[in-house]
C-alpha cells in the first residue's frame, strides 16, 4: 500500500506529490523541504531542475507535463 500524496498549493492549483516513501507527510522535514522546492519554481520545468536538486539525490523525480502530478521513489 502506498503513503497518501503529499498536496502542495503551486500557482493556483494543487500539486500532488505521490512517493513510496512513508517517511514524508506535510509535517515531515522531507515534506517541508519540498514544499520549499516547490514555491521556488515558476513553471513545469523549473519544477524538475528545483526538485532534481533538492530531492534528486535520494529520490526519482517526474514532473507530469502539465505539473499537476509529482513522483519521486527512493533509489536503490
Amino acid at each position: 500500500m502506498e503513503p497518501d500524496p503529499l498536496v502542495i498549493a503551486w500557482r493556483g492549483r494543487q500539486l500532488r506529490v505521490r512517493h513510496d516513501d512513508p517517511r514524508i507527510g506535510p509535517y515531515s522535514p522531507v515534506g517541508q523541504r519540498i514544499r520549499a522546492a516547490v514555491e521556488l519554481a515558476s513553471d513545469v520545468e523549473g519544477l524538475r531542475l528545483v526538485l532534481a536538486s533538492t530531492v534528486g539525490e535520494r529520490y526519482r523525480v517526474r514532473v507530469a507535463e502539465d505539473g499537476s502530478v509529482v513522483g519521486l521513489w527512493k533509489r536503490a
